[in-house]
Protein backbone atom coordinates (compact mmCIF):
# COMPACT_ATOMS: atom_id res chain seq x y z
CA UNK A 1 0.00 0.00 0.00
CA UNK A 2 1.50 3.26 -0.64
CA UNK A 3 1.20 5.50 2.50
CA UNK A 4 3.58 8.61 1.37
CA UNK A 5 2.75 11.67 2.23
CA UNK A 6 2.18 13.74 -0.69
CA UNK A 7 1.57 17.69 -1.20
CA UNK A 8 -1.43 16.35 -3.10
CA UNK A 9 -2.92 13.62 -0.62
CA UNK A 10 -2.30 16.55 2.11
CA UNK A 11 -4.02 18.77 0.30
CA UNK A 12 -7.41 16.49 -0.40
CA UNK A 13 -6.74 15.87 4.05
CA UNK A 14 -6.83 19.65 4.91
CA UNK A 15 -9.67 19.92 2.35
CA UNK A 16 -12.00 17.85 3.83
CA UNK A 17 -11.19 17.29 7.65
CA UNK A 18 -10.25 20.41 8.26
CA UNK A 19 -13.18 21.18 10.35
CA UNK A 20 -12.57 18.02 12.35
CA UNK A 21 -9.04 19.67 13.30
CA UNK A 22 -10.30 23.05 14.43
CA UNK A 23 -12.77 20.77 16.59
CA UNK A 24 -9.90 18.47 18.21
CA UNK A 25 -7.66 21.89 18.74
CA UNK A 26 -10.58 23.70 20.37
CA UNK A 27 -11.52 20.77 22.46
CA UNK A 28 -7.99 20.70 23.67
CA UNK A 29 -7.87 23.89 24.97
CA UNK A 30 -10.96 23.68 26.34
CA UNK A 31 -9.26 20.90 28.76
CA UNK A 32 -6.14 22.35 29.38
CA UNK A 33 -8.20 25.48 30.19
CA UNK A 34 -10.29 23.27 32.70
CA UNK A 35 -7.86 21.95 33.94
CA UNK A 36 -5.24 24.64 35.09
CA UNK A 37 -8.35 26.63 36.25
CA UNK A 38 -9.20 23.82 38.60
CA UNK A 39 -5.55 23.39 40.00
CA UNK A 40 -5.15 27.41 40.35
CA UNK A 41 -5.38 28.80 43.48
CA UNK A 42 -8.60 31.21 43.73
CA UNK A 43 -8.67 33.86 46.70
CA UNK A 44 -11.24 32.83 49.47
CA UNK A 45 -13.65 35.94 50.09
CA UNK A 46 -11.31 37.05 53.55
CA UNK A 47 -8.02 37.12 50.90
CA UNK A 48 -9.27 39.81 48.56
CA UNK A 49 -8.84 43.52 50.18
CA UNK A 50 -11.69 46.17 48.42
CA UNK A 51 -10.94 49.71 49.95
CA UNK A 52 -13.31 52.47 48.86
CA UNK A 53 -14.26 55.89 48.57
CA UNK A 54 -17.69 57.11 49.44
CA UNK A 55 -19.66 59.84 48.12
CA UNK A 56 -17.97 63.76 47.77
CA UNK A 57 -14.26 61.97 47.55
CA UNK A 58 -12.46 61.93 44.51
CA UNK A 59 -9.34 59.01 44.15
CA UNK A 60 -6.38 61.18 43.97
CA UNK A 61 -3.44 60.27 41.74
CA UNK A 62 -2.07 57.90 43.80
CA UNK A 63 -5.20 55.63 44.36
CA UNK A 64 -4.50 53.93 41.13
CA UNK A 65 -1.51 51.81 42.42
CA UNK A 66 -3.57 50.58 44.93
CA UNK A 67 -3.89 47.38 42.92
CA UNK A 68 -0.52 47.36 42.90
CA UNK A 69 0.58 47.17 46.42
CA UNK A 70 0.94 43.64 46.96
CA UNK A 71 3.83 43.80 44.51
CA UNK A 72 5.50 46.26 46.38
CA UNK A 73 5.02 44.01 49.84
CA UNK A 74 3.20 46.27 51.38
CA UNK A 75 0.76 47.32 53.17
CA UNK A 76 -0.61 43.67 53.73
CA UNK A 77 0.44 39.73 55.32
CA UNK A 78 0.92 37.26 52.62
CA UNK A 79 -2.66 35.83 52.89
CA UNK A 80 -4.28 38.72 50.98
CA UNK A 81 -4.19 38.06 47.42
CA UNK A 82 -6.09 40.85 45.53
CA UNK A 83 -6.42 44.25 46.46
CA UNK A 84 -8.67 46.67 44.83
CA UNK A 85 -9.62 50.20 45.16
CA UNK A 86 -13.27 52.01 43.73
CA UNK A 87 -14.85 55.08 44.38
CA UNK A 88 -18.90 55.53 45.04
CA UNK A 89 -21.24 58.29 44.58
CA UNK A 90 -24.59 57.72 45.82
CA UNK A 91 -26.00 60.42 44.14
CA UNK A 92 -25.39 58.47 40.76
CA UNK A 93 -27.85 56.22 40.31
CA UNK A 94 -25.23 53.35 38.60
CA UNK A 95 -22.91 54.29 41.33
CA UNK A 96 -24.97 53.68 43.89
CA UNK A 97 -26.28 50.94 42.65
CA UNK A 98 -22.95 49.32 42.45
CA UNK A 99 -22.05 50.27 45.92
CA UNK A 100 -25.28 48.57 47.46
CA UNK A 101 -24.88 45.41 45.35
CA UNK A 102 -21.07 45.07 46.89
CA UNK A 103 -22.14 45.61 50.52
CA UNK A 104 -25.14 43.78 49.78
CA UNK A 105 -22.62 40.67 48.77
CA UNK A 106 -20.58 41.52 51.90
CA UNK A 107 -17.71 42.92 50.22
CA UNK A 108 -15.35 45.94 50.95
CA UNK A 109 -12.97 45.71 53.80
CA UNK A 110 -12.71 49.70 54.46
CA UNK A 111 -13.88 53.00 53.02
CA UNK A 112 -12.91 56.97 53.08
CA UNK A 113 -15.96 58.87 54.57
CA UNK A 114 -15.71 62.51 54.37
CA UNK A 115 -17.32 64.91 57.26
CA UNK A 116 -17.58 67.79 54.61
CA UNK A 117 -20.32 70.03 55.26
CA UNK A 118 -22.63 70.97 52.68
CA UNK A 119 -25.66 72.51 51.26
CA UNK A 120 -28.67 70.62 49.85
CA UNK A 121 -31.85 72.71 48.17
CA UNK A 122 -34.91 70.73 48.81
CA UNK A 123 -38.10 70.44 46.17
CA UNK A 124 -39.53 74.10 47.53
CA UNK A 125 -35.46 75.51 47.21
CA UNK A 126 -35.05 75.95 50.36
CA UNK A 127 -31.45 75.33 51.52
CA UNK A 128 -30.33 73.03 54.36
CA UNK A 129 -27.32 71.94 55.52
CA UNK A 130 -26.17 68.42 55.75
CA UNK A 131 -22.65 66.96 56.23
CA UNK A 132 -21.27 63.69 54.36
CA UNK A 133 -19.97 61.39 56.96
CA UNK A 134 -23.56 61.97 59.24
CA UNK A 135 -25.73 60.88 55.72
CA UNK A 136 -23.70 57.96 55.14
CA UNK A 137 -23.73 56.82 59.02
CA UNK A 138 -27.64 57.36 59.05
CA UNK A 139 -27.83 55.00 55.94
CA UNK A 140 -26.00 52.28 57.92
CA UNK A 141 -28.65 53.02 61.04
CA UNK A 142 -31.09 50.60 61.37
CA UNK A 143 -34.33 50.99 63.21
CA UNK A 144 -33.12 54.77 63.50
CA UNK A 145 -35.38 56.85 65.99
CA UNK A 146 -35.81 53.09 68.10
CA UNK A 147 -34.43 52.28 70.91
CA UNK A 148 -33.74 49.17 69.37
CA UNK A 149 -31.44 51.05 66.51
CA UNK A 150 -28.00 50.17 66.07
CA UNK A 151 -25.40 50.92 63.16
CA UNK A 152 -25.20 47.14 62.09
CA UNK A 153 -22.26 47.41 59.33
CA UNK A 154 -19.49 48.92 60.79
CA UNK A 155 -16.92 48.21 63.79
CA UNK A 156 -16.98 50.03 66.87
CA UNK A 157 -13.78 50.86 66.76
CA UNK A 158 -12.31 51.15 70.35
CA UNK A 159 -13.56 47.43 70.56
CA UNK A 160 -12.41 46.46 67.36
CA UNK A 161 -9.02 47.68 69.10
CA UNK A 162 -9.47 46.04 71.62
CA UNK A 163 -10.66 42.92 70.35
CA UNK A 164 -7.03 42.72 68.27
CA UNK A 165 -5.13 43.39 71.41
CA UNK A 166 -7.20 40.09 72.85
CA UNK A 167 -5.92 38.53 69.77
CA UNK A 168 -1.99 39.36 69.83
CA UNK A 169 -2.33 38.28 73.72
CA UNK A 170 -3.32 34.97 72.66
CA UNK A 171 -0.04 34.57 70.20
CA UNK A 172 2.33 36.75 72.07
CA UNK A 173 1.10 36.36 75.99
CA UNK A 174 0.04 38.68 78.67
CA UNK A 175 2.92 41.08 78.01
CA UNK A 176 2.58 40.85 74.54
CA UNK A 177 3.27 44.84 74.11
CA UNK A 178 6.45 43.92 75.36
CA UNK A 179 7.43 40.62 73.82
CA UNK A 180 7.47 40.06 70.42
CA UNK A 181 8.27 36.48 70.00
CA UNK A 182 4.90 34.64 69.16
CA UNK A 183 3.86 31.01 70.47
CA UNK A 184 4.51 28.63 68.21
CA UNK A 185 1.62 26.34 69.16
CA UNK A 186 -0.57 29.61 68.89
CA UNK A 187 0.84 30.18 65.38
CA UNK A 188 0.58 26.46 64.18
CA UNK A 189 -3.25 26.56 65.59
CA UNK A 190 -4.02 29.28 64.06
CA UNK A 191 -2.66 28.85 60.41
CA UNK A 192 -3.99 25.46 60.44
CA UNK A 193 -7.91 27.17 61.23
CA UNK A 194 -7.52 29.45 58.34
CA UNK A 195 -5.08 27.82 55.32
CA UNK A 196 -5.55 23.99 56.57
CA UNK A 197 -6.81 23.11 53.05
CA UNK A 198 -5.46 25.88 50.91
CA UNK A 199 -3.75 24.34 48.03
CA UNK A 200 -0.96 26.13 48.25
CA UNK A 201 0.25 24.68 51.43
CA UNK A 202 -0.33 20.80 50.55
CA UNK A 203 2.75 19.45 51.16
CA UNK A 204 4.92 19.11 54.12
CA UNK A 205 7.49 21.17 53.17
CA UNK A 206 4.66 23.98 51.96
CA UNK A 207 3.24 23.96 54.87
CA UNK A 208 6.18 24.68 56.78
CA UNK A 209 6.85 27.39 54.48
CA UNK A 210 3.27 29.00 55.65
CA UNK A 211 3.22 28.66 58.95
CA UNK A 212 6.75 30.41 58.91
CA UNK A 213 4.78 33.30 56.93
CA UNK A 214 2.02 33.23 59.18
CA UNK A 215 4.28 33.65 62.23
CA UNK A 216 5.86 36.52 60.07
CA UNK A 217 2.25 37.87 59.72
CA UNK A 218 1.25 37.86 63.15
CA UNK A 219 4.46 39.56 64.50
CA UNK A 220 3.97 42.23 61.77
CA UNK A 221 0.47 42.63 62.91
CA UNK A 222 1.56 43.48 66.81
CA UNK A 223 4.22 45.79 65.22
CA UNK A 224 1.34 47.82 63.04
CA UNK A 225 -1.05 47.60 66.20
CA UNK A 226 1.27 49.27 68.46
CA UNK A 227 2.15 51.97 65.58
CA UNK A 228 -1.50 52.71 65.24
CA UNK A 229 -2.63 52.78 68.88
CA UNK A 230 0.54 55.50 69.43
CA UNK A 231 -1.21 57.14 66.23
CA UNK A 232 -4.46 57.31 68.28
CA UNK A 233 -2.34 58.61 71.51
CA UNK A 234 -0.79 61.01 69.73
CA UNK A 235 -3.67 62.84 68.15
CA UNK A 236 -2.55 61.66 64.64
CA UNK A 237 -5.79 59.61 64.26
CA UNK A 238 -9.20 59.97 66.21
CA UNK A 239 -11.96 58.29 66.95
CA UNK A 240 -15.10 60.44 65.56
CA UNK A 241 -18.43 59.97 67.91
CA UNK A 242 -21.78 59.95 65.78
CA UNK A 243 -24.71 60.96 68.10
CA UNK A 244 -28.17 59.57 66.45
CA UNK A 245 -31.50 61.29 66.98
CA UNK A 246 -32.41 59.23 70.26
CA UNK A 247 -28.75 60.16 71.63
CA UNK A 248 -27.01 56.78 71.19
CA UNK A 249 -23.60 57.61 70.74
CA UNK A 250 -21.63 55.39 68.33
CA UNK A 251 -17.70 55.64 67.72
CA UNK A 252 -17.36 53.67 63.98
CA UNK A 253 -14.95 56.01 62.28
CA UNK A 254 -11.56 57.09 62.86
CA UNK A 255 -10.53 60.18 61.48
CA UNK A 256 -7.46 60.68 60.06
CA UNK A 257 -6.70 64.34 58.61
CA UNK A 258 -3.51 64.42 60.27
CA UNK A 259 -1.25 62.87 57.34
CA UNK A 260 -0.36 65.44 55.55
CA UNK A 261 -0.49 64.27 52.02
CA UNK A 262 -3.36 62.09 52.27
CA UNK A 263 -4.79 64.56 49.35
CA UNK A 264 -2.77 62.36 46.67
CA UNK A 265 -4.47 59.25 47.76
CA UNK A 266 -8.54 60.68 48.52
CA UNK A 267 -9.24 64.22 48.54
CA UNK A 268 -12.42 66.53 47.92
CA UNK A 269 -12.45 69.65 46.17
CA UNK A 270 -12.29 73.28 48.10
CA UNK A 271 -12.23 76.80 47.51
CA UNK A 272 -9.86 78.82 49.11
CA UNK A 273 -9.18 82.20 50.22
CA UNK A 274 -7.76 83.33 46.97
CA UNK A 275 -10.52 81.78 45.37
CA UNK A 276 -8.44 78.93 43.97
CA UNK A 277 -9.68 75.16 43.63
CA UNK A 278 -7.70 72.80 45.42
CA UNK A 279 -7.61 69.19 46.78
CA UNK A 280 -7.85 68.84 50.22
CA UNK A 281 -8.13 66.02 53.18
CA UNK A 282 -10.14 67.68 55.70
CA UNK A 283 -12.34 65.80 57.81
CA UNK A 284 -11.74 62.56 55.79
CA UNK A 285 -12.47 59.51 58.19
CA UNK A 286 -11.91 56.10 57.68
CA UNK A 287 -14.36 53.46 58.25
CA UNK A 288 -14.01 49.52 58.94
CA UNK A 289 -16.75 46.73 57.72
CA UNK A 290 -18.39 44.29 59.79
CA UNK A 291 -17.94 41.00 56.95
CA UNK A 292 -19.61 38.36 59.42
CA UNK A 293 -17.54 36.12 56.80
CA UNK A 294 -14.18 37.39 57.23
CA UNK A 295 -11.88 35.09 59.74
CA UNK A 296 -11.15 36.88 63.46
CA UNK A 297 -7.81 37.26 62.14
CA UNK A 298 -7.71 38.82 58.57
CA UNK A 299 -9.92 41.28 59.88
CA UNK A 300 -7.43 43.49 61.85
CA UNK A 301 -5.78 43.87 58.21
CA UNK A 302 -7.31 47.55 58.14
CA UNK A 303 -4.65 48.32 61.26
CA UNK A 304 -2.12 47.27 58.75
CA UNK A 305 -3.62 49.27 56.13
CA UNK A 306 -3.69 52.58 58.62
CA UNK A 307 0.18 52.32 59.08
CA UNK A 308 1.02 52.05 55.81
CA UNK A 309 -1.15 55.20 54.74
CA UNK A 310 0.39 56.72 58.08
CA UNK A 311 4.10 56.02 56.66
CA UNK A 312 2.91 56.99 52.74
CA UNK A 313 1.31 60.38 53.32
CA UNK A 314 2.08 61.29 57.30
CA UNK A 315 5.27 63.25 56.17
Amino acid sequence: MDAKITKARLGNYLSYDWIKILVILAVAIGVLCVFFTTISTKPRDDQEFELYCYTGLSAGTDSSRFDRVLEEGDPFSYDILVTTFESFDTFDTYSSTAYAARRAAGQGEAMFVSSEDYIEKDADGVEHEKNRLVDFLRECTSEEGLETEHINPLYDLPTYMNDCEAYLARVFGANWRTNDVPDEGAVEEIFTARNGGDKRFRSAAKREEGISLERARLIRLRSDYLVVSDLIARGIYSYTTYTSEIGKTYTVALKIDGLARLNNFVFYLKTDEEENTVRVADGINFVIFKNYQTPDDLRFESISLLRWLYEEYGA
